[in-house]
């Protein structure tokens, strides 16, 4: 059946990020990687900072921003790899999660099926807008991980549960081994790689140090995105740490002044002199800043006194 839209029936809808570029709201988010690459521990810590109302910092121009602060998050964790009592919760404290913005549940409360109807549910009783499944092979409701046409009716059912919650559903997936491409490697294969619109990698540094991981938009296919990857770095004091990419290579000097303009702007609008006298203080021209304004997208607004401002945008 043939059921065309025009333009004019279309309303055009901005995606909601829980993490930009990476995790959105209402939407399905496969995180796959090696076994033991690390996967639970960035979500664990993403889950604990979001329970105080810390969000992941977004990205912008292949810039890391600051953590963003707003609303806390309540987010239900499901597992069938790890120990609640003795992995889960201790990684949870570890990051100084709040513990009343939490839930977890294993095999041995309950087996959790992975459907639209589960997830919705999920979501109305416990109010969590953050699900996290992992790993989702383990919660299929009886079907095959190599039967094409099951599993794309299943990310298509959850797909519809998230929109209609809200919610941001992730799954972690485990690569098989062997040296396939990514594309290839993740359970479920090319099928749910096709299926799904938001695919994350996380992967090692191919240099040598153990405490680097990189983490990259394997596929993103909305409005707003970016693919460059970032730094997961493993830090003694820290604890789990986001880098800009480039952190690898060291600073760049040539970079340095984008990143007082984005820092600058963090905060909220500037006025247009306050700017330039902000960038005249750093060493920079005018013609040297409206460059950078202009390749960083930023905005400039008229006010009501003719004066103007500076923005990053939405």
């Amino acid at each position: 059946m043939i059921c065309p839209k025009s333009y004019n029936d279309v309303t055009p809808r901005k995606t909601n990020w829980l993490w930009r570029p990476f995790i959105p709201f209402e939407k399905v988010t496969l995180l796959q990687g090696a076994t033991g690459i690390g996967k639970t521990s960035l979500i664990m810590k993403i889950l604990a900072d979001i329970s105080n109302g810390i969000y992941p910092p977004s990205m912008f121009h292949g810039r890391l921003l600051s953590s963003a602060h707003g609303e806390p998050l309540k987010s239900f964790y499901v597992t069938a790899e790890n120990g609640i009592d003795d992995t889960i919760v201790p990684l949870f404290e570890l990051y100084g999660g709040n513990k009343n913005n939490a839930l977890f549940q294993d095999e041995q409360e309950g087996h959790f099926i992975l459907t639209g109807s589960e997830i919705e549910e999920c979501v109305r009783t416990t109010g969590a807008k953050v699900i996290f499944i992992d790993p989702w092979q383990q919660f299929v409701n009886g079907i095959s991980t190599s039967d094409n046409a099951a599993l794309r009716n299943m990310v298509c059912d959850i797909q519809l549960a998230a929109e209609r919650m809200g919610a941001a559903v992730i799954l972690a997936g485990n690569f098989i081994k062997g040296l396939l491409p990514d594309i290839n490697r993740g359970i479920g294969g090319t099928e749910l790689y096709n299926t799904l619109r938001c695919i994350l990698t996380l992967r090692p540094d191919d240099g040598d140090d153990p405490s680097v991981r990189i983490l990259e938009a394997t596929k993103m296919s909305l409005m707003g995105k970016e693919s460059t990857p970032i730094i997961i770095r493993q830090d003694e004091d820290l604890g789990l740490t986001f880098e800009s990419y480039d952190a690898l290579d060291g600073e760049d000097d040539e970079e340095e002044p984008m990143d007082f303009l984005l820092k600058t702007l963090e905060s909220g609008p500037q006025d247009s002199r306050k700017i330039m006298e902000l960038g005249s203080e750093h060493g920079l021209g005018s013609s040297q800043m409206y460059r950078l304004r202009k390749k960083a997208g930023i905005i400039i607004e008229k006010q009501p006194d003719r004066s103007s401002q500076w923005k990053l945008p939405t």
